[in-house]
């Protein structure tokens, strides 16, 4: 682990176009997770119209990410990369996709039918462990992914210690995912089945960003580890 954290560069112009277009991408993807936020204060408020209309815009913003994905696969996939890279970055592409992916299926599931307050509360009704608390946890995932990509160029130390914090934040968020799903269950006879199995889809859902991130975060390790080799 020692030589992982030493002193590490990207080198070449292929190497830094081709880390351009992965922020470029997972620009569009944390923009995707963050449009989120806002569909979960909607739905809070009871505010389902709204909740589709940003649903759609998650689509469109998945929609872009997958264009410059498609655009940074041509870019890898032209040349040579140094220490055999190159399917590391595939790969930290397909991953970074998944994080989009899961954020559109979230914003999907809760917007395919309205969920009556009563049963939508039921995710936070306890104020250590709310759906609020699970999105803050997958939130800081996504965006740490992003600032561990940022150092990729320049500082391992830092860029291995960033994906490290994604680690600790997703298992964060599969606690509080869990204490939710109890909780839903909890609530069986209270509320329709297609309301529960809604509810639980879309905590699950939720869940899969903060687990795709991880996987990013694992690429940017395997990264640095192999540049180093």
């Amino acid at each position: 682990m020692q030589r992982i954290l030493g002193h590490f560069r990207l080198v070449g112009r292929k190497e830094r176009r081709v880390l351009q277009l992965v922020m470029d991408h997972y620009e569009l993807v944390k923009q995707t997770v963050h449009q989120l936020e806002r569909l979960l204060e909607c739905a809070h408020t009871g505010n389902w119209n709204e909740v589709e209309e940003l649903s759609e815009r998650v689509a469109e913003l998945e929609t872009e990410a997958d264009e410059i994905h498609r655009d940074a696969v041509v870019e890898i996939s032209k040349g040579a990369f140094f220490s055999g890279t190159k399917e590391d970055f595939l790969n930290l592409m397909e991953e970074n996709d998944e994080v989009a992916d899961a954020a559109q299926n979230a914003a999907r599931i809760l917007s395919e039918t309205p969920i009556d307050t009563h049963s939508f509360l039921i995710l936070y009704e306890q104020s250590d462990a709310t759906l609020s608390h699970l999105f803050a946890r997958l939130r800081t995932c996504v965006d740490t992914v992003q600032d561990s990509l940022k150092c990729l160029e320049s500082d391992a130390q830092a860029a291995v210690a960033k994906s490290l914090m994604v680690e600790r934040a997703e298992e964060e968020a599969d606690e509080i995912k869990n204490v939710l799903l109890k909780r839903i269950f909890s609530h069986k006879s209270e509320i329709e089945v297609l309301t529960l199995l809604q509810l639980r889809d879309f905590v699950l859902k939720l869940d899969d960003i903060a687990d795709a991130a991880e996987d990013s975060s694992d690429m940017v390790i395997s990264l640095v580890a192999k540049a180093q080799a």
